[in-house]
């Protein structure tokens, strides 16, 4: 066509920042610091944690005053500070923008194909305040002391084990075992899944498909099960991952308060008797980040709910066999009679992060279809993973490791959370857990959760802010969940040294009050 003289594109202007991305959620209980420090607190935050990057624009100080329900010259203030402090500049009509960090050379940003600039935001802003969240915390394990990583200790995998399990599984199997293999999984491994793990789980109408991780469990459930506008019922606080694997999907998310007892099966009822949900997610034992564990009482309501709304339940299974005393609770799925409940576990915290194997057990009918989606995902999960799996499982060497590992899990929670009785003014720690991997604990300062995470990053120690978990207007704000997982006796006295720091650095205020769990 005349004239033209390249792709029809349309330009769209960068938009700024907005108030969701930044996560600001006001403190207005008496006490509570003002609102325009509250502000550029929350600000401050978000450019310390690489949340607003360099160049990018704060929102109009007109749209923030709506947004945060304040006056127009609280966010003037508010904007002047982080001017003078050298965080941001004011451009005119070009707005306020993000600088870089003083003395840094920045480095010219790649120039985006047009094409690109052009697409919407992945998952059109669903995805939550931290949509980077699960990256930024595997790679934490790397960049100091980590009371974030949710993974197993790097001293407690089974490597040597694992490594004669693949030469042993390879005699036995055969070189045909690491070829192209079956989309349920390798034979043998889920045979021994079925007969070991999975006895009682696994009944006469119930498969067993292998999968690359629980990650891909969720993704595979929400792509067979949910359509974009379907209501799907999450607890409330959340796993960050299941939270954007269903908003991904197009689902209205539905936050139910988790308590002491896990989810709060009262509040469940009365959001299935007014909305048509299409799936409940829950993880009944050793919540994360909670660590709750569903009461008797509530799992047979839960189960009851289930049959007498026609509901399907996704029970996310990956801490149960990491409960530090001999017995403890099962999952969910042991007391079903109705086939309501799928099944979903991983061998990432058990065994081996890397592997990126775990393991879906339902009714044959709905398997089916997970199967049909896994095929047009990954086709198969990696067979050499497979292999060592099998091998470990089948030849008794599972069942010695989760116990040395439960033992070590107690030494360290006991031992951190002694350590952490020292920061009794700025923190408040939950009781002994009973397994699991974390401690889910309250700012005495308030909802500053954010600019914590922030201020320990610079102190040299990773923790995660309680707004990651948060589900619509129920952030968390003012907790913080600390992982004992991957911090030894030898290290957690310093890791607790350099929390106390960033901890003192948090604007003094008094709280009042309790935040109530609100349902979305």
């Amino acid at each position: 066509m005349e004239g033209q003289t390249g792709p029809n594109y349309q330009s769209k202007p960068r938009a700024p920042a907005s108030q969701d991305l930044l996560g600001l959620d006001l403190d207005r209980r008496p006490g509570a610091a003002p609102l325009f420090r509250q502000l550029r607190d929350g600000v401050r935050a978000a450019l310390l944690s690489g949340t607003l990057a360099e160049g990018m624009r704060l929102p109009p100080e007109r749209e923030m005053a709506a947004a945060l329900g304040v006056n127009r010259t609280t966010v003037t203030r508010a904007y002047q500070e982080l001017v003078a402090d050298g965080l941001v500049e004011a451009r005119g009509s070009a707005g306020t923008v993000v600088l870089p960090p003083a003395g840094a050379v920045a480095p010219a940003p790649p120039e985006a194909p047009p094409w690109l600039l052009s697409l919407p935001a992945l998952g059109e802003g669903s995805l939550g305040p931290d949509p980077t969240l699960l990256r930024d915390v595997a790679a934490s394990m790397n960049a100091g002391l980590s009371l974030a990583a949710g993974t197993p200790g790097p001293d407690l995998l089974p490597v040597t084990e694992l490594t004669d399990c693949l030469q042993e599984g390879l005699a036995a199997w055969g070189r045909e075992a690491l070829g192209y293999g079956a989309v349920e999984g390798f034979g043998p491994l889920r045979e021994v899944i079925a007969s070991r793990l999975g006895a009682g789980l696994v009944g006469p109408g119930d498969g067993v498909l292998v999968v690359s991780g629980a990650t891909q469990g969720l993704a595979l459930v929400a792509r067979a099960l949910v359509e974009p506008g379907d209501d799907v019922v999450v607890e409330a606080p959340a796993y960050p991952g299941a939270l954007q694997t269903f908003a991904l999907a197009g689902a209205r998310l539905i936050g139910v308060p988790v308590d002491g007892d896990g989810i709060r099966t009262d509040v469940l009822e009365a959001v299935l008797a007014r909305r048509r949900v299409r799936l409940v997610v829950v993880q009944p034992t050793y919540h994360n980040p909670t660590g709750a564990v569903l009461s008797p009482g509530r799992r047979e309501r839960l189960l009851a709910l289930a049959r007498r709304f026609g509901v399907p339940i996704l029970e996310d299974d990956p801490y149960h066999e990491l409960r530090f005393a001999d017995t403890g609770p099962g999952p969910l799925k042991l007391a079903d009679r109705s086939g309501a409940v799928i099944y979903l576990a991983t061998f990432s915290k058990t065994v081996l992060p890397g592997l990126r194997v775990g393991w879906i057990a339902a009714a044959q009918p709905l398997l089916d279809r997970l199967v049909l989606a896994k095929q047009f995902s990954d086709l198969n999960t990696n067979a050499t993973g497979q292999v060592m799996l099998a091998r470990f499982l089948e030849s008794g060497r599972y069942e010695p490791h989760l116990r040395a590992m439960r033992s070590v899990y107690r030494q360290r929670s006991h031992r951190l959370r002694r350590e952490l009785a020292g920061l009794a003014e700025h923190l408040e720690v939950p009781g002994p857990p009973g397994g699991g991997f974390y401690l889910w604990c309250r700012l005495r300062a308030g909802p500053q959760a954010r600019l914590l995470a922030a201020l320990a990053a610079r102190e040299g120690v990773a923790v995660v802010a309680g707004d990651a978990f948060g589900v619509g207007p129920v952030r968390s704000a003012d907790r913080v969940r600390l992982s004992y997982s991957t911090c030894s006796p030898e290290v957690a006295p310093e890791a607790v040294r350099r929390l106390r720091a960033a901890l003192e650095q948090l604007p003094a205020t008094t709280v009042t009050g309790r935040d109530a769990p609100v349902v979305v």
